[in-house]
C-alpha cells in the first residue's frame, strides 16, 4: 500500500490506522463493522464506497482507492 500512496494520483487518499488489539472492541469498530484485522474501508463523502478484507495484492488496494476516488468526484 506504500507504494500506492506515494503514486501522485493518489494523493487526496487519507489512510488511517488502527492496532487491531486495541481497536478491536471499540465501538467505531462495532459501528463499522470491522470484524477482522487487515480491513481496509474507503469513504467519499461520509458514505462507506467499498471495503476489502484481508487483501494484501496491490490490484486489489489499488481498485479500492480508484472506486473511492470516483465517488468522490
Amino acid at each position: 500500500m506504500s507504494a500506492l500512496l506515494d503514486n501522485p494520483a493518489y494523493k487526496a487518499v487519507r489512510v488511517f490506522k488502527a492496532d487491531w488489539d486495541e481497536f478491536k472492541k471499540t465501538p467505531l469498530a462495532s459501528d463499522l463493522e470491522v470484524r477482522r484485522r487487515s480491513t481496509l474501508i474507503t469513504f467519499a463523502k461520509g458514505n462507506e464506497v467499498d471495503r476489502v478484507i484481508a487483501t494484501t495484492g496491490e490490484s486489489e488496494i489499488e481498485a479500492l482507492f480508484k472506486n473511492c476516488l470516483a465517488a468522490a468526484s
